[in-house]
């Protein structure tokens, strides 16, 4: 069992400004990782498409129990049916739906300016009261996606790369780690790939139920998705949930932080979100993926997803689909 190298905020700082891509496509763009993905490698990935089939890897749109209590989704359903209408009105059926964005457990994109740095920066160098308005934020949000993500997905399966049927909620998976994950599906990740994780997340929670605390990437292999050029980071494992994280997101209870509690609580989204560019799509379902890349020995495919497009808005529940 191997134990996570404790990084300290001078060494997670040093990190950030060695991925920061501020500048890289200019100063007013918001697509950041996205830019990796060109016309021709959307091509390339279309050509992927053997036997036609579609997974859905969204999480369904309910309540659903979480540690810190069922999740925040308000569904109301309307029906009418009054044959005594006098303008004859048909049966029909309509529906309200509410929710936070950002929920654990929702599956959904978040702009590039959901989450700020250690020091207040946001995506591109701005500082967050210039691009938070009233009205919606002013640069980076997910309206700027409303095209899709259309690319090369590949499952990186970390739990089978170890051996394991899951990785532990405490375990911040490595570099090495990814690149095992990696030989286990025989490819190599490159510019402009979508990356699916699979940490065995929901399978652990069927035998243990629901943990406050998850998997994620350690800020070595935040690096390794830099250097790998990685269009998407997505999974069941979106972001290395320590306690400090996880009452940070309520999803335990408040306690008085530490004297030398960290800046860096959740490191992927602050890291990779504000520094990268990088689009995080989180909480998605993956087992069935990985049992059918695994029967067809085959763990890439077309991925397509798109978000509501909201203009001035932080994220959208989207419905992503492996295309096999």
């Amino acid at each position: 069992m191997t134990t996570e190298r404790i990084w300290s905020d001078e060494e997670l700082i040093a990190l950030y400004e060695r991925v920061d891509n501020a500048g890289r496509w200019g100063p007013d763009d918001e697509l950041g990782t996205l830019n990796f993905i060109t016309a021709a490698k959307r091509v390339r990935a279309a050509a992927l498409v053997q036997v036609g089939e579609v997974l859905s890897l969204a999480v369904p749109i309910a309540p659903r129990p979480v540690p810190a209590g069922p999740a925040a989704v308000d569904h109301r359903l309307f029906y009418g049916n009054d044959p005594s209408n006098p303008v004859h009105m048909p049966p029909h059926a309509g529906d309200f739906l509410g929710l936070d964005l950002h929920q654990h457990g929702l599956t959904h994109l978040d702009c590039l300016s959901h989450m700020g740095s250690h020091d207040g920066r946001f995506y591109n160098g701005r500082r967050f009261e210039d691009v938070a308005q009233p009205d919606g934020l002013t640069h980076g949000s997910i309206f700027a996606q409303r095209g899709g993500i259309v690319s090369r997905g590949v499952l990186l399966d970390v739990a089978a790369g170890l051996g394991r049927d899951w990785l532990e909620p405490t375990h911040a998976f490595s570099a090495t780690e990814l690149e095992a994950a990696e030989r286990y599906g025989k490819l190599v990740v490159e510019s402009g790939d979508v990356v699916v994780i699979r940490a065995g997340v929901e399978a652990r929670e069927a035998v243990h139920g629901p943990s406050a605390l998850g998997p994620g990437p350690a800020p070595d292999a935040i690096e390794w998705l830099h250097d790998r050029e990685v269009a998407v980071y997505a999974g069941d494992a979106p972001e290395h949930l320590t306690e400090t994280g996880a009452r940070i997101l309520g999803l335990l209870p408040q306690v008085e932080p530490a004297e030398n509690a960290t800046h860096f609580p959740i490191r992927l989204h602050q890291i990779g979100i504000p520094a990268m560019g990088l689009i995080l799509l989180d909480y998605c379902r993956v087992e069935e993926l990985a049992r059918r890349c695994n029967e067809l020995r085959r763990h890439e495919f077309l991925f397509a997803a798109a978000p509501l497009a909201l203009p001035g808005g932080t994220g959208s529940p989207v419905n992503p689909l492996a295309i096999l």
